[in-house]
């Protein structure tokens, strides 16, 4: 199979940088660097698995997440088929495609945000009728919202700490008590990266 080079764009949101009250997401990267254009969230890995058992990582990029959502990931050099589309970040519980996507040299939508079942398990979080996101708290980044979270969350909070800091949950660029909103529940309700 010849590789070509594809565009995948995909629409998500991100439970604690997304604001009911405009729709879209916290300028993120300048609240955490002074600097970053104001549309910018933050930086994720869009990586492809194998669509069947081992499943197995076949290529990742880097993208930048949009406030309203978008973002668009060019991969240069892929063999057409069929893959998992599987999203990284910072602090987010990494989420995966519901079923594997057909990917070539045609650009490719991905829309997460309309419906629980478009993420692989169902596992995203209702945040206003029809918006549904990917978890927040992923600290660590195990694959899990759990106590194991909790240390450095709890330091950075101490300290006020701010910045580029995966800590900053809410992504207003300090880390601070509004940034257990969300994170607790999580806990409480055991959310875990959901995958074949």
């Amino acid at each position: 199979v010849a590789n070509c080079s594809s565009i995948v764009n995909l629409k998500l949101h991100i439970q604690d940088y997304y604001d009911a009250t405009t729709n879209t997401m916290r300028s993120v990267k300048n609240n955490q660097d002074g600097f970053s254009a104001m549309t910018e969230v933050e930086d994720l890995i869009i990586a492809l698995h194998q669509a069947e058992a081992p499943y197995a990582l076949v290529t990742t990029t880097n993208a930048t997440l949009q406030t309203d959502g978008t973002l668009q990931a060019s991969f240069s050099s892929l063999a057409e088929g069929s893959y998992y589309i599987v999203v990284k970040g910072s602090n987010i519980v990494q989420t995966w495609s519901a079923t594997p996507q057909t990917l070539g040299i045609i650009p490719f939508d991905y829309d997460f945000t309309t419906a629980a079942s478009k993420a692989y398990g169902n596992n995203m979080k209702q945040l206003s009728n029809g918006v549904w996101a990917f978890y927040s708290g992923d600290i660590n980044q195990d694959e899990s919202v759990d106590n194991l979270d909790t240390e450095n969350l709890f330091l950075d909070i101490e300290n006020s700490n701010y910045g580029q800091i995966n800590t900053d949950l809410n992504g207003d660029g300090s880390v601070d008590n509004l940034d257990t909103n969300s994170f607790f529940e999580n806990i409480e309700n055991s959310i875990f990266s959901s995958h074949p």
